[in-house]
């Protein structure tokens, strides 16, 4: 696995989850997208344009398929 592809595909992952709630109406897209970025730029600074790309791809996707939750905790 080529270094730092774990921490791509986490953030591909939670973009993507978050896109999902977004659609669904669950989050606030401007305020998730600047909590995820500062919080990927806060790992991995100094790549910021690769940030960029990895968020923009996962949410498009997200945001494709509205994620529902049924508010219920097990």
């Amino acid at each position: 696995m080529a270094e730092g592809a774990g921490f791509s595909d986490t953030l591909n992952r939670a973009a993507y989850t978050i896109g999902g709630l977004i659609a669904a109406g669950r989050l606030h897209p401007a305020e998730a997208e600047q909590a995820l970025h500062e919080a990927a730029v806060a790992a991995r600074p100094g790549q910021e344009r690769r940030i960029e790309q990895i968020i923009r791809s996962g949410l498009a996707a997200g945001l494709k398929l509205p994620l529902h939750t049924s508010g219920r905790r097990p």
